[in-house]
């Protein structure tokens, strides 16, 4: 009974040794053929953890190249419809300017007048225009809406709201891949400064504002200014809401001040030439373009229309000036789409290579290792066959 045991025991431990020299080769020849050191977690628990969390950066750096490339696409479409507009707000500004010209004919004017009704229609196309995805691209938030609708009097309402859609392109970076309309067509920074004009002049006054400040915020206040000419000069009266606070002989040098107000005039006064000031301090593009328009139709000899028309071309001018600057911000915006895109590859190397040294497979070592592991079992199994044919009838 004793020799049968030992005899079973001995049996059992070679074909185990056999079977794990097989296990062995069988893992060497995994190795080879995938290129991988480590094909299960318990071949390096430590290097499958760090291997794991390289596959999840991996990850999150692929979504954050696939939202740089949307982000990308969007303010593509946005630089396309700026350019568009500043197309178009030249074109305005230059008509307007011509429009001033007194030696312009009626006929002239009202060629002038459908050449700028042609620019505003084409202008309220561009401001509603749409992304690859059916966005709208200057609606802000409320992209699925139509930012910009015209009433019959040329009048433009907006529909959407001031805020950007944002794109994470980096766990702790963010970037603004829209820019909301009604900031950039409707809050375009006074050109005259704090105040609009609104003109009363007389024939042949060729009277215009420069510049009207106000270092007082909280002053808003309407003011009216009135010239009067004679052979000792010309004075003016200045009103605060429909009170007289100034009368003074005018000094073009100097201009009009009066506490925090500074008013800068140029041009030839007439005599009764009024200009009344109202506190604004931005203006908007629509305004200036139907304002243009309905000018068109006024007499050349009109002072107070010509004004206008300045006033309008200037407005113009200023929204281009507006406008031009979102467009650089937008090329920022996308040389940062660049460079975090060119640090998320580089990343991406150096993240691969460390993965490398940790799961790839050196190949010498691994034909040496499967080279011995053969010759084991080879030796496995020349044991197991002798242990297999022992027979105590060998030895009677």
């Amino acid at each position: 009974m004793i020799s049968r045991i030992a005899s079973f025991h001995n049996y059992q431990n070679v074909a185990n040794d056999m079977n794990r020299q097989q296990v062995k080769v069988a893992e060497n020849q995994q190795q080879l053929a995938s290129g991988k050191r480590l094909l299960t977690a318990g071949d390096d628990p430590v290097s499958s953890i760090y291997i794991q969390n390289f596959d999840q950066q991996n990850t999150q750096i692929d979504q954050a190249v696939k939202s740089i490339t949307l982000a990308r696409n969007r303010l593509n479409n946005e630089e396309a419809a700026i350019s568009e507009v500043e197309n178009l707000l030249d074109e305005a500004k230059r008509k307007s300017m011509m429009m001033v010209n007194g030696s312009l004919s009626g006929d002239d004017r009202v060629a002038h007048k459908q050449d700028m009704q042609g620019l505003f229609n084409s202008f309220m196309n561009v401001v509603n225009a749409k992304d690859e995805s059916g966005n709208f691209v200057f609606a802000g938030n409320q992209y699925s809406k139509q930012p910009f609708f015209r009433d019959n009097n040329g009048n433009v309402s907006y529909a959407g709201d001031s805020y950007q859609r944002m794109a994470k392109i980096a766990p702790s970076v963010e970037i603004p891949v829209n820019d909301a309309g009604d900031k950039l067509f409707m809050e375009v920074p006074n050109p005259y400064g704090d105040y609009q004009p609104d003109y009363e002049l007389q024939s042949g006054s060729l009277l215009l504002l420069s510049q009207a400040k106000n270092t007082n915020n909280q002053d808003q206040s309407a003011y009216r200014i009135e010239f009067a000419t004679s052979d000792a000069g010309t004075s003016y009266q200045l009103f605060q809401n429909g009170n007289m606070v100034s009368n003074a002989p005018y000094d073009p040098s100097v201009g009009i001040q009066f506490g925090t107000l500074q008013v800068e005039l140029e041009g030839e006064i007439k005599n009764g030439d009024v200009i009344d000031l109202s506190r604004q301090e931005s203006v908007n593009i629509f305004d200036a373009f139907r304002r243009s328009i309905e000018l068109s139709d006024s007499d050349v000899s009109d002072a107070s229309a010509t004004a206008k028309l300045h006033q309008a071309a200037a407005e113009l001018s200023e929204g281009f000036k507006h406008i031009n600057r979102t467009r650089s911000e937008i090329g920022t915006r996308l040389q940062t789409l660049d460079r975090q895109e060119d640090m998320h590859q580089d990343f991406k190397i150096v993240m691969s290579q460390a993965r490398g040294t940790l799961e790839d497979l050196d190949y010498a070592t691994a034909v040496i290792e499967l080279n011995e592991n053969m010759m084991a079992l080879q030796a496995s199994q020349q044991a197991f066959a002798k242990t297999k044919d022992l027979n105590l009838f060998n030895y009677i």
